[in-house]
């Protein structure tokens, strides 16, 4: 409901020009893997969409900690279930990101799947 919500405010938000920021003036940046992208990093309804590591003020461990998560992802078949501890793994760091951009935006996990 929460990610809803701020999806249609940062739509409204997107479509009139304005920066793509919550009321807070926090940006939303999304966590979670494609097939044949480098960087599981993602900035909905901005003119980038996709982002890398060097977007972000990450540091250099966290930035090869999630290249190496995203690899884990890339390197299965897609009808292959998601390795284990795999999850648990992005949790930690779901953690870790939004500690280090706590004041720039708020970190979403849309890597937990139903």
């Amino acid at each position: 409901m929460r990610a809803e919500m701020q999806d249609r405010l940062l739509s409204r938000r997107s479509q009139k020009k304005l920066p793509l920021t919550l009321p807070d003036g926090r940006r939303v940046i999304r966590l979670f893997p494609d097939w044949g992208r480098e960087w599981p990093l993602w900035e909905s309804f901005s003119e980038r969409y996709a982002l890398a590591a060097r977007d972000l003020p990450l540091s250099r461990e966290l930035a090869a900690d999630l290249h190496q998560w995203n690899a884990v992802w890339q390197a299965r078949d897609e009808t292959e279930p998601v390795p284990e501890g795999w999850i648990e793994h992005g949790r930690l760091l779901h953690a870790r990101m939004q500690e280090q951009l706590d004041e720039l935006a708020e970190v979403r996990p849309d890597f937990e799947m139903p």
